[in-house]
């Protein structure tokens, strides 16, 4: 058997308690044992209030007392209703602080094929545990069980040895069935009572008529009476459960006074939970404001909970509250107040403007909850019912509404009706002026007499279409031709624009007429082209002159620095036409270089040499020579190899030092000339052998 978490769903459809009704018992008695079933019927009798008792003294053997409490259409055993697998049930039980013992175990389980001869029943499931761990301090508790297999009903199995004054009460065990009528959906139907704390002066705690706390005395004249004694670990509470679980935000109210002069809250926490499972986070002194009420000496309190509850733990304790008591009037479950959305802003007094549908609607929407909107604070008859009431257009003019929350299937869960309040306002006007320009210029608009207070927006389109600017005046981008632009006005107070937006239209004249500058793209630093344009009568500009230079009259433009610039040419204004040009986007590249080595020396004979060199610059990537001296052989644009560039030598080149011109370039077409020399060596003589000569003759 599973003990089950939360057991209610999210269902608009009520549910409610459905008591086993049928009771039995088996008494086990030991040697020299007593043990009773007392009230046995008021387990069976749907009243949560009542209890059976089981009570066992037994010194000298083992004894215990089962009561079995089986689920009938009829009251009966003969009625005996099969229950599902997973089906939850709740059992609720207590044990008076004065009966601990240690010795003391309580059984619990569902039952099957109970006979009411033998007393003995087919176990389908079962949950035990101490009674000092789970009744102990003289508390009721709710069980929640999930068996897994169907069952008839639950028995609970009371079981003592060696103890004097154990007991139990078996207050019922009920399922939760669909109901289709309305009932009473936040007020209590049962209570849990009892204390948390340990030692002798636990048993001086007590909780007195706790379901006075539940009875929605609306004089509150009744109360429970929460009294923690004479130990500071001790803690007394009340749990109230109400007959339907709430929905996310409805509030907890609790009516209270501290009895025996108490004034603060300290000690006292609130805590709402969904079956046997918290349902948030702990209220107490520090998270909650407390209202008195007036001319008494009672308090309430009041706040939301953003979970799913269906019953509030109310716990008392700590060294302030020794020996003084709390008084608990009233326990409900509250809904909340609908929050008034106007056109989808949460507003209760608002203004529209004139010509403008109204769509009143709620911003905390509740499932299992209708709206009612109605004409004033009393009267019966709701104007509309919904959750979104759709006015339509209304004339200019003061318009009052109230809207209320009303859950559904529910007699008296109603909140408060809430005031809406609405104005309707006129709409403001404008006017603006037609206005000349030149095509590619901006222009400067303005609206015509402006009045404080109105905010002018400024439009390409005369419904719809994209903001340009927010102000009197507005600054077009370059026109190119006839522009319409459109200015509405809008009441910085209600929020109200002009019936339909003022026409500004923008007479534009047309530009000079101006072709492509056509000529060589890309120069070198120091080189020069001239640019040309088919229209006549225009000026050459350079954007950065630092890069090119161009003259103003001719279009020659001078490479003056690496880099890319723009030359303009520009027509200026004319009688009929506005000034206009045209780009033409100019790369200026630099010259390769690079840094010979030593000239080279060669002997007179050789055919071959090479100039070495490093540090090239600027991407070299081609080589030619040229030599001053008759019979060298010409290199030209060959591939500039790394290092050395070779280069070949007559074989009958005189001796001394001969010039040339080395011109490298690269691959945008830059180049660039060097002047080197080579110089050849002659031979040196060839060396004399004299050797002696010895003769016999």
């Amino acid at each position: 058997m599973v003990l089950s978490g939360p057991l209610y769903a999210q269902l608009c459809t009520n549910q409610s308690r459905v008591y086993a009704s049928f009771q039995d018992s088996q008494i086990i008695r030991g040697l020299g044992a007593s043990a009773s079933l007392t009230n046995g019927s008021k387990a069976a009798d749907s009243d949560p209030s009542t209890a059976s008792t089981s009570s066992i003294n037994s010194l000298l053997s083992t004894s215990s007392v089962t009561q079995f409490l089986e689920f009938s259409t009829d009251g009966t055993d003969l009625g005996k209703r099969l229950i599902p697998a997973n089906k939850t049930v709740i059992v609720k039980v207590s044990s008076p602080a004065a009966a601990l013992s240690l010795s003391g175990t309580i059984e619990i389980g569902t039952f099957t094929n109970f006979d009411t001869n033998t007393k003995a029943a087919t176990r389908t499931a079962l949950y035990s545990n101490p009674i000092a761990g789970v009744l102990g301090g003289g508390r009721a508790i709710e069980l929640f069980l999930t068996p897994a297999q169907a069952y008839n009903g639950v028995y609970i199995k009371v079981t003592a040895a060696a103890s004097l004054g154990v007991s139990a009460e078996i207050y019922g065990a009920y399922i939760l069935e669909d109901n289709p009528l309305d009932i009473e959906c936040d007020k209590g139907i049962d209570v849990l009572a009892g204390v948390n704390g340990a030692g002798i002066l636990n048993a001086t705690a007590s909780v007195s008529n706790p379901y006075a706390a539940i009875d929605a005395d609306p004089a509150y004249a009744t109360y429970a009476t929460i009294n923690t004694g004479l130990q500071a670990a001790n803690e007394a509470f009340i749990t109230a459960i109400f007959a339907k679980e709430s929905q996310p935000l409805d509030s907890i109210k609790i009516v209270y006074d501290g009895g025996g002069g108490l004034s603060l809250f300290s000690g006292f926490t609130i805590q709402p939970y969904l079956g046997n499972a918290t349902a948030g986070g702990a209220f107490n002194n520090g998270n909650v404001t407390v209202k008195p009420i007036a001319g008494t000496t009672k308090y309430e309190v009041s706040f939301p909970v953003s979970a799913v509850f269906d019953r509030v733990k109310i716990s008392w304790g700590g060294v302030l509250a020794i020996g003084a008591e709390l008084h608990i009037y009233n326990v409900t479950k509250v809904i909340p107040k609908p929050i008034p959305l106007i056109n989808g802003q949460q507003l209760y007094a608002g203004n529209v403007c004139s010509g403008q549908g109204t769509i009143l609607s709620i911003d905390n929407l509740q499932d299992c909850t209708t709206y009612k909107w109605y004409a004033d604070k009393n009267t019966p008859t709701p104007l509309f019912t919904g959750s979104s009431y759709n006015l339509g257009v209304l004339p200019v003019g003061d318009y009052v509404y109230y809207v209320e929350s009303r859950r559904n299937n529910c007699i008296s869960s109603i909140s408060e009706r809430v005031k809406v309040t609405l104005k309707v306002n006129p709409l403001p006007t404008v006017s603006v002026t037609n206005v000349i320009s030149c095509s590619g210029s901006a222009v400067n608009l303005s609206v015509d007499n402006p009045l404080p207070g109105i905010t002018y927006k400024w439009y390409d389109a005369v419904t719809g279409g994209n903001l340009k600017q927010t102000g009197t005046t507005y600054t077009t981008p370059a026109l190119t031709a006839n522009t319409t632009y459109y200015v509405e006005a809008v009441n910085q107070i209600t929020g109200c624009v002009s019936a339909s937006r003022a026409a500004l239209a923008i007479q534009v004249k047309p530009i000079a007429t101006v072709g492509t500058t056509t000529g060589i793209n890309k120069i070198c630093i120091g080189s020069s082209t001239t640019l040309n344009n088919v229209n006549p009568g225009g000026t050459w500009l350079s954007t950065n002159p630092l890069i090119a230079m161009v003259n103003a009259g001719t279009g020659e433009v001078t490479g003056v620095a690496a880099g890319t610039t723009v030359i303009r040419y520009t027509i200026p204004d004319g009688p009929a036409v506005c000034t206009n040009s045209t780009d033409f986007n100019l790369t200026v590249a630099a010259p390769p270089g690079l840094t010979l080595g030593a000239a080279p020396e060669i002997c007179s004979g050789f055919t071959s040499s090479s100039l070495s060199y490093n540090n090239p610059l600027n991407n070299p990537t081609t080589y030619s020579i040229s030599w001053n001296t008759a019979g060298f052989t010409a290199i030209n644009n060959q591939a500039l190899p790394p290092g050395n560039i070779p280069f070949t030598v007559p074989f009958d080149a005189a001796t001394g030092t001969h010039s040339g011109i080395l011109t490298i370039k690269n691959a945008d077409g830059c180049s660039t000339q060097i002047n080197f020399t080579i110089k050849i060596n002659p031979k040196p003589a060839a060396p004399h052998v004299l050797l002696p000569i010895t003769s016999q003759y």
